[in-house]
């Protein structure tokens, strides 16, 4: 039987909502759908991926070129005829649990819905602040560095104190949401009396905000781990990418970016420590009794004090399919030695059509057995309908 995969970035907003009647902004609908196709690449060739508009057939036959078969695509109403061995959402929530439950093996489901535990605590960044306070009671290698723990805040004054503690600033951030959501960047007085506001709200909604240093970051990193059905631990990889100023996703390197290249340790024993050591800390929090499925734990090399670079283990835990992982399945197809990112751009109407057509042209694609080694590749359908796309180049 095939898995079938449910793009919803939207989740951890459902899941901070509470409801089975959670609807995301017509944006967020829109990018929902236009980027759907992105979760192709985590399945197999007799898997589904539910996506219901245009272009598909002809994104899928792209990537016959590196003899990747994607998996079918299919709409609500085909949907309901099929049976599967499992539905794989971007990321669980309340509302898609009980949207799909009744369409696949009971396997399928995990267990905090129905074990009696809090689903939001489980989901909210309490577990992440949970898991590095665990990591740092263990003994790290030395090119990892957690400065100092996160801690939760409940008084503006209390946040007033750190950002005079701080001379970066402070990050201020919500119990819910990820992604770069729910995030307050305070660099100075300024901005803490421009935010206010949503300071009060936020403590008022939440009870607390989860505060942390601003760090001389160099470089943003995941770590991709899986929990597999039998609660047994397993790291994936880890991957690269920049998120901007105030933390939104950017892009994902193909390559190890150029800025740290020069400056990592000769080999991988500080990755293989940092993940035993996280895994560790998860199984110390006994989260296999409450989920099933890949976590990917945003991460970042930093400067420290003295200006050498260091890894920041654990910026925070998304409990759910994540662009890491969605990378690591992208660079199996891609050549080793070859450069670049890829990207999700927004689009005018009709926008997206010319652009493709545009960097196919300027960029063709080359291809030596089976993968890709120079020029323009979509990772989503573009069609006169989309207002977002996802697109990978390489040199």
């Amino acid at each position: 039987m095939a898995d079938l995969y449910i793009y919803n970035p939207t989740c951890d907003m459902a899941i901070e909502n509470g409801t089975n009647s959670f609807m995301p902004s017509r944006l967020l609908t829109q990018f929902e759908h236009d980027i759907s196709p992105l979760m192709a690449f985590l399945g197999q060739e007799d898997d589904y991926v539910l996506y219901t508009g245009d272009g598909y057939h002809q994104f899928s036959d792209f990537w016959l070129q590196v003899n990747k078969r994607l998996p079918q695509a299919i709409n609500q109403s085909q949907f309901k005829n099929l049976e599967f061995k499992s539905v794989q959402p971007w990321g669980w929530s309340q509302l898609i649990h009980n949207r799909y439950k009744q369409s696949s093996l009971p396997k399928s489901h995990i267990p905090v819905f129905s074990n009696g535990a809090n689903y939001q605590q489980f989901f909210s960044r309490k577990t992440s602040l949970q898991l590095i306070e665990e990591l740092n009671t263990q003994e790290l290698h030395h090119f990892v560095s957690i400065p100092q723990l996160p801690q939760t805040v409940e008084t503006i004054e209390a946040i007033n104190d750190l950002l005079h503690l701080h001379p970066k600033g402070i990050i201020l951030k919500t119990l819910w949401s990820s992604s770069g959501r729910g995030l307050l960047f305070i660099r100075k007085e300024l901005h803490l009396s421009n935010g206010m506001n949503w300071i009060k709200a936020q403590i008022k909604k939440h009870g607390a905000l989860i505060a942390e240093p601003i760090y001389n970051k160099v470089q943003d990193a995941s770590l991709q781990f899986t929990i597999d059905r039998g609660g047994s631990y397993h790291f994936l990889g880890i991957n690269y990418f920049d998120a901007d100023q105030e933390g939104h996703f950017s892009k994902e390197y193909i390559h190890t970016p150029y800025e740290i290249f020069e400056q990592l340790p000769t080999d991988d024993v500080w990755i293989l420590q940092t993940a035993q050591s996280l895994m560790k800390s998860m199984q110390a929090l006994n989260l296999h009794h409450h989920y099933h499925g890949p976590i990917g734990v945003d991460t970042m090399f930093i400067k420290d004090i003295n200006g050498d670079l260091r890894f920041y283990p654990l910026v925070e835990a998304n409990i759910r399919h994540n662009m890491g992982l969605v990378n690591l399945s992208i660079k199996k197809l891609i050549a080793s030695s070859s450069k670049g990112t890829w990207q999700i751009t927004q689009f005018d109407k009709g926008g997206a059509v010319d652009f493709l057509e545009e960097h196919l042209q300027k960029h063709p694609v080359s291809i030596q057995n089976n993968k890709i080694t120079k020029g323009f590749f979509p990772l989503t359908p573009f069609t006169t309908n989309t207002r977002f796309a996802a697109w990978g180049l390489v040199e």
